[in-house]
């Protein structure tokens, strides 16, 4: 198989975002005078996007449309507040994408994090490794439909036949199956391992420097 395209999930799989997206919820929970969730919870809660997400950390306190808009609107101050405070890059990330950038590969980004924030976080925490990144935008359907991503692959000259997708949760595994690409799940992420399995990703790791090695293993096989 030929391999120029490696497509990422952010949060749980190139960064650790976890503690200041806890902190920003946790601390807009209490603004509104309702009880704070553990950074366990918010974990749990992690992969599907910004207002599915918060719709979680209310707890069915989200039925009103205009309260949820104001306390999303809320969160959303918070976290752009907070997101460069604790985040850092996963141990062995920044050397595999160098690694990979030299060896000719593009690598982007494509993360259900709100567009703004994934730009900014990847600008301020892993600069110039990535050939594109693409966070969701309002209006749109986030990971696994597919539709923002055929623009952006069209944007990109991405082709899915020569592309790997690597994320931490069942909506990187179930976009990447979407898209026709073989799957690379970790387990040093946000999501249960046995969610990842019951996914049936290509491959399940449990370290970053295995990602190189699957993708060289990928390369020895016919497709």
């Amino acid at each position: 198989m030929i391999i120029k395209h490696l497509i990422f999930d952010l949060d749980g799989t190139v960064i650790d975002t976890l503690s200041d997206l806890a902190r920003a919820i946790s601390d807009t929970l209490v603004s509104f005078n309702l009880p704070s969730i553990t950074k366990k919870e918010t974990e749990q809660l992690l992969g599907g996007g910004a207002r599915q997400f918060v719709r979680g950390a209310l707890k069915g306190r989200g039925e009103d449309p205009v309260f949820f808009e104001t306390f999303f609107q809320a969160y959303l101050i918070k976290y752009k507040e907070y997101q460069l405070t604790a985040s850092r890059p996963y141990p062995g990330i920044v050397s595999l994408l160098k690694r990979l950038k030299e060896e000719g590969y593009k690598s982007y980004i494509f993360s259900n994090k709100p567009h703004e924030f994934s730009q900014l976080l990847i600008e301020a925490v892993l600069p110039n490794l990535f050939s594109d990144v693409h966070g969701h935008k309002f209006g749109t359907k986030p990971k696994p439909d597919t539709t923002e991503f055929f623009k952006f692959a069209a944007t990109n000259h991405i082709d899915c036949a020569q592309s790997v997708f690597i994320g931490d949760s069942t909506f990187d595994i179930e976009m990447g199956q979407n898209l026709g690409m073989p799957t690379i799940a970790v387990t040093y992420g946000y999501m249960a391992k046995e969610a990842l399995i019951h996914c049936q990703p290509d491959y399940i790791i449990d370290d970053v420097e295995q990602i190189y090695d699957v993708i060289k293993d990928l390369e020895k096989t016919k497709k």
